[in-house]
């Protein structure tokens, strides 16, 4: 019985250690880029081109991650003189805390298996600013980072920078977990 008792109380005591540590997915708006408005864009994303910057933005409906039917295809022409110049932003803003682990995971590809992309962090505080680069597979692959958090903001948000000339990337199924 002791032992019973014993062995309850120490798988109980796990769970509720497991449950208070783990991380939670934070519920976001098309954030699968499923979601089209009325003018065949992609509703809570903007596409920045800008300050010479070109690139053309569209959503894809034939060569998507499995499971989906849309995703981001975005075909660069030229960049700008800054990585911000070319960009997409999740417009979904969340709460952190400095010291927060936040953990983004993404699919993407890039039809010639070499472009270059930037996972930008970044809130309403100077100097929060946090970036990650990745190298893309021409096959759908998943891309993660965690960051630890500068600053304690309530509009902490996510950006992807394009940071190949003359290439095309897709992108699909972001998620934030915290």
């Amino acid at each position: 019985m002791k032992l019973t008792n014993k062995f309850i109380l120490t798988l109980l005591t796990v769970f509720f250690h497991t449950y208070l540590f783990s991380q939670k997915t934070i519920e976001l708006k098309n954030s699968d880029l499923e979601g089209v408005n009325s003018e065949g864009k992609f509703w809570w994303w903007n596409n920045v081109a800008k300050n010479g910057a070109d690139a053309t933005f569209s959503v894809e409906d034939f060569d998507t991650n499995p499971g989906s039917s849309r995703a981001l295809k975005i075909r660069t022409h030229k960049l700008g003189d800054k990585g911000w110049f070319l960009s997409t932003q999740f417009n979904q803003k969340f709460k952190g805390q400095e010291g927060d682990k936040i953990t983004v995971t993404f699919y993407a590809k890039n039809r010639s298996g070499n472009g270059k992309i930037k996972l930008v962090l970044q809130s309403d505080i100077k100097g929060s600013f946090q970036g990650k680069d990745f190298i893309l597979s021409e096959d759908w692959t998943s891309y993660t980072h965690t960051f630890n958090l500068k600053s304690n903001s309530n509009n902490q948000g996510i950006k992807f920078w394009y940071m190949t000339e003359n290439t095309e990337f897709l992108l699909d199924d972001l998620s934030i977990s915290k």
